[in-house]
């Protein structure tokens, strides 16, 4: 990921046709992941103007820096507040609606320190088809920040031909598909747009030292010797189970050292696992996603069976949640990773997050508790949001049942 700055405008063919696309008021030109990959050339078309590739190989242009940004994912948030913890939301004119929908705990801390996020507009949800172009032009956006499932979205109910058509431009970035592949490149995106470089260089390079360090323990691991892993997303929302193949957690822990369950069932990049099929495999352990779902109800209307994890949560109650949530499954109690204290809680949020690094850390840890001894997850997460976030990192992101306590 490449982005440049200059005076003035190079006389390259490259130039010359982005000039054009400028001039007739596209605000993106050159390819898009169908039709090759990300190019490494990146020039201006003025003073202020920048240029670079987003994550599907798009090439994005701008006359000026942009000063009106839209988060079409409220969770961005999460990378605005690494590059600006004073000022998370500087150059924000509106957000999407997840993150008070998805991240409750996380939007009250946040809310403390940035009050203004009250008064920002909410765009409702890309994925569920409830923004409208109407609704972009009337913030006179000078970007827009969309996260990959919602330019895949947008690609398949027309929603991005049209905001061409408007001549809105909008890039493209990625916390959640890939996030190994596509962190570090998606806050170098964040780092240009915000004019904060030098901050998202900083974090890549934390973000590196933390994952090339599994990795290379990871190395070592005698491949008959990983255990397998059943990622539970969003465990006791929805029926069982929900999973990923090689991508998003599973992702992290395959690189951790795990052999993940969902890589030989899901035939895409998420899906379901049968519990007759976790229950068949037995996996040593159990990665169950949570969050602050007290809120959440089935279909009955009644409360749901989670992992309480993130802010504002107390230590007892993650342990006591983590040690109920086999019951939500019948069959489940009775497996290794139950019985031997191999259940173990992860927050949810990881899985769209630029701290993902430090999930695969704590993954790696359970996994390999001999290969990690040196290492403490949780404090380096308490370390990372110290240097990293606008909000304290109190509360509980990493949990692991106790057999003998459960219920």
């Amino acid at each position: 990921m490449t982005f440049s700055w200059s005076r003035a405008l190079r006389r390259t063919v490259c130039a010359t046709v982005c000039a054009a696309f400028l001039g007739a008021g596209l605000g993106a030109c050159g390819t898009d992941a169908d039709r090759g990959g990300a190019s490494d050339l990146r020039k201006t078309s003025k003073t202020q103007g920048m240029r670079f590739t987003d994550i599907v190989g798009r090439d994005v242009s701008l006359k000026e820096k942009p000063k009106r940004v839209i988060l079409g994912e409220g969770r961005s948030v999460f990378a605005t507040g690494i590059l600006d913890r004073k000022h998370p939301l500087r150059n924000v004119v509106a957000l999407g609606s997840d993150l008070k929908e998805n991240v409750p705990d996380y939007m009250a801390e946040f809310e403390k320190v940035n009050p203004e996020v009250k008064n920002l507009p909410e765009l409702g949800g890309f994925m569920k088809g409830d923004v409208t172009v109407e609704n972009l032009i009337a913030l006179k956006p000078d970007l827009t920040l969309l996260s990959l499932d919602e330019y895949e979205a947008g690609r398949k109910t027309g929603l991005t031909e049209r905001m061409e058509q408007a001549k809105l431009t909008f890039a493209v970035t990625d916390f959640r598909a890939k996030p190994l592949e596509n962190t570090t490149k998606s806050m170098d995106i964040f780092g240009a747009v915000f004019g904060r470089e030098k901050e998202a260089k900083a974090f890549n390079a934390d973000w590196r030292r933390t994952v090339e360090l599994v990795k290379k323990r990871s190395e070592k691991i005698d491949p008959g010797k990983r255990p397998g892993v059943f990622v539970w997303r969003a465990a006791g929302l929805s029926d069982c189970c929900q999973s990923w193949n090689n991508s998003n957690i599973s992702q992290l822990v395959n690189t951790a050292g795990g052999k993940n369950l969902g890589d030989s069932v899901i035939g895409g990049e998420s899906g379901a696992v049968t519990p007759e099929k976790v229950i068949a495999e037995n996996p040593k352990h159990i990665i169950a996603t949570g969050g602050e779902w007290s809120a959440k109800r089935n279909k009955e209307g009644n409360p749901v069976g989670y992992a309480a994890l993130g802010y504002r949560i107390s230590p007892a109650q993650a342990q006591d949640t983590v040690n109920r949530l086999p019951g939500v499954q019948p069959g489940f109690a009775a497996l290794d990773a139950v019985r031997n204290g191999n259940l173990h809680g992860l927050w949810h949020q990881f899985y769209n997050s630029p701290f993902n690094y430090l999930a695969l850390l704590q993954i790696a840890s359970w996994l390999h508790p001999d290969l990690y001894a040196d290492l403490n997850a949780e404090q380096e997460w308490l370390k990372a949001q110290k240097k990293y976030s606008p909000v304290s990192g109190e509360g509980v992101f990493f949990s692991t049942n106790n057999p003998t306590q459960e219920k």
